[in-house]
């Protein structure tokens, strides 16, 4: 079977989840034990003991008790650029979700944007609330009513248009990257994925910053969450306004546990 087949008439980044607030509302009413957050990780390992980290850091700041967390860094094929390894790694997915339903889990979320292809197959057989990772950003962006926003992303989340499908009917544009600094970006992704000290940090920002000032951009989406743990923000475009997932994410989890 062709890797491709499993996207047939899906829209990868919308949540069949109902209301948020609801949901929450409902699972919290009836919990008698502290909160479970589930996170699957590995998905770059480094990106997901940033965003542990950064949790941590906004759990405390807020003076919230400590939940359980469950940081499931999973050791799987590398399919950010390889479609023939997306239904094998569907399969490790799949099985996660099901190691989270054992362990009761109220909320999970998953740091990395390109497995959100992925994402609709998952929440279908999951019994806790799971948002959408794509869903958050895009509503933060929608929020700020800025209309011109770049996307630094792998290609494969490029590829399967996963910011792309929200701003369809707005007037909202996403800028994509020229291919000499999509280049430079996989490349130093890669880097960090591999742990590596040698990264191109200030050759990246000057083609960024090239990006920002040639399409006029307004905002910045950081859509692969290894970014974050290279540059916190744009030093030479400070009116940019930057859309950290792993941030936005994190914000997704304390709502959650304040609700």
């Amino acid at each position: 079977n062709s890797p491709g087949r499993i996207f047939s008439g899906l829209k990868p980044t919308f949540s069949k989840n109902k209301s948020p607030s609801f949901g929450r509302f409902f699972i919290k009413l009836f919990m008698k034990k502290p909160i479970k957050i589930g996170i699957f990780g590995g998905m770059g390992a480094n990106a997901s003991a940033h965003f542990l980290q950064l949790l941590i850091n906004q759990i405390n700041q807020n003076k919230i008790p400590m939940p359980e967390i469950f940081l499931d860094s999973i050791a799987i094929d590398d399919f950010i650029n390889d479609n023939s390894k997306i239904n094998p790694a569907l399969k490790v997915l799949q099985n996660r979700v099901r190691v989270f339903n054992s362990l009761k889990i109220n909320m999970a979320v998953m740091t990395c944007n390109t497995a959100h292809i992925l994402h609709p197959h998952m929440l279908s057989n999951s019994n806790f609330y799971f948002p959408s990772l794509i869903d958050l950003v895009a509503k933060n962006i929608k929020k700020s009513n800025l209309k011109k926003i770049g996307l630094l992303a792998t290609s494969n989340t490029i590829k399967h248009n996963l910011y792309q499908n929200h701003f369809q009917k707005s007037k909202i544009k996403i800028y994509y990257p020229h291919s000499s600094l999509q280049i430079i970006l996989e490349t130093n992704i890669r880097k960090i994925i591999d742990s590596s000290n040698e990264l191109d940090k200030k050759l990246l920002i000057k083609e960024i910053n090239n990006f920002i000032k040639n399409n006029q951009l307004e905002g910045l989406i950081l859509g692969c969450t290894e970014l974050p743990l290279l540059f916190s923000k744009i030093k030479y475009h400070p009116s940019v306004t930057i859309f950290d997932s792993l941030s936005i994410l994190s914000d997704s989890v304390i709502k959650f546990i304040e609700c």
